[in-house]
């Protein structure tokens, strides 16, 4: 179960050297002051090297004078001096020497590694660190040399292989931007223009540029079918799926026309079983589709309504109605049966088909969906408006609602008026 407050699982527990005293609310906390560090700078090694020599030449050069102050004293003309003297100066050779030794083969080198190490660090992508004998430090160079080639050959099959992906990308995006054209272009929105004019509109949101929402229109003479179909899944797969939906409801409604849409349901709900028979047979496949239509009589001023799982909603404003759908959805593990309901016409309502993507979203303080409640509240605000300021007010309504949390589902909203 999850937490009451989601903030305490992210508070720190501090113990009790933790800092100062600062309050929070009726308790005081005790934090530290965190000093950072401070950076020490340090001599590097060729310099901590000359200082050294510099020491040793001193004391040896102090030694030599020493000696030959002492020969130049009367009557110490001893051996012992002329022997301190000679490997005094052995010394002063060998410190000479040494340090030559030093310098070129140790400190000279580890310095030019340093430089040519930062000049690759910069970004410098084809430098090497200069081989120029067979030491140690020469190994130790080769060694990295061997590890920066590999890493360079690693990142430019990295960058090749990004761009393939890029490419693919940029192809996949192309063909699903052109297949949003395809299934804009099968929805019937001339067709709800030249019937309704000004006075319906369609809210058509998928979630991945193509889905599985799209809505109906058909008519025949001074009668109309419209409504709004939800299929299993999103995107692309989504989408295939509403082909195949269109296909089963164009040919339900050349067999039994369009006077019933509970007829429509179940004819379509019949094609669609067979021509999915074979994807049915894996339950990892859904396959299920969800539905509402309106038969609209303009002459008579009614309206018959049918849905599988899909309600009618209308409001003038005032008072919100509301008809549920039948529970079953299309090509649902079982069979269901799909009822017609009529109601009057009224000039003054507004009427509204959804898909279920709107009430399943997630969104607020809470994150919880917007259910049919605040649905139906949004749609008594807004009933006498304008149907294309409906649209826009819906939206923005739907966009606030949402806030940071993602869209969940494809959303589809068809909305009409009798004038």
């Amino acid at each position: 179960m999850a937490p009451k407050n989601p903030q305490a699982m992210n508070t720190p527990v501090m113990g009790p050297d933790a800092g100062d005293f600062e309050p929070t609310g009726n308790t005081k906390i005790k934090r530290r002051r965190q000093r950072l560090p401070s950076i020490k700078t340090v001599a590097s090694i060729q310099q901590v090297f000359t200082l050294i020599a510099i020491v040793n030449g001193l004391v040896l050069l102090y030694l030599v004078i020493a000696a030959i102050q002492l020969l130049l004293v009367p009557g110490a003309q001893s051996a012992e001096i002329y022997v301190s003297l000679i490997l005094t100066l052995l010394l002063v050779i060998l410190a000479i020497i040494s340090y030559q030794i030093i310098a070129r083969r140790i400190i000279l080198p580890i310095a030019r590694l340093v430089r040519e190490a930062s000049e690759i660090e910069s970004g410098d992508r084809t430098s090497l660190l200069t081989i120029r004998s067979n030491d140690e430090i020469s190994k130790l160079a080769q060694t990295f040399n061997m590890v920066l080639i590999k890493m360079r050959q690693a990142l430019i099959a990295g960058e090749a292989s990004n761009q393939q992906l890029l490419e693919a990308n940029r192809q996949i995006e192309a063909s699903i931007n052109y297949a949003g054209l395809l299934q804009r272009s099968i929805l019937p929105d001339r067709q709800l223009q030249e019937t309704f004019g000004d006075d319906y509109f369609i809210l058509w949101l998928p979630r991945d540029t193509v889905g599985g929402d799209y809505y109906i229109f058909h008519s025949e003479g001074g009668h109309c079918l419209a409504g709004v179909a939800d299929c299993a899944g999103h995107g692309v797969s989504g989408a295939m799926m509403t082909m195949l939906a269109r296909a089963g409801i164009d040919r339900s409604i050349m067999e039994v026309g369009i006077s019933s849409p509970a007829a429509i349901l179940g004819c379509t709900d019949g094609a669609m079983r067979n021509l999915l028979h074979g994807a049915r047979m894996s339950k990892s496949i859904a396959t299920s589709m969800d539905i509402g239509l309106v038969r609209l009589d303009f002459e008579a001023r009614t309206l018959r309504f049918s849905g599988a799982k899909i309600s009618l909603y209308w409001s003038d404003g005032q008072t919100m109605h509301m008809l549920r759908g039948d529970h079953r959805a299309i090509c649902d593990q079982r069979v269901g049966s799909y009822t017609d309901h009529d109601i009057p016409l009224l000039p003054d309502c507004t009427y509204y088909l959804t898909t279920d993507g709107l009430l399943d979203q997630s969104g607020g303080d809470n994150g919880f969906s917007l259910g049919t409640h605040q649905f139906k509240e949004w749609l008594i605000q807004l009933a006498r408006q304008p149907l294309e300021l409906q649209r826009q007010a819906l939206a923005d309504s739907l966009e606030k609602f949402r806030g940071r949390h993602p869209q969940r589902d494809d959303i589809t909203i068809l909305s009409f008026r009798f004038a």
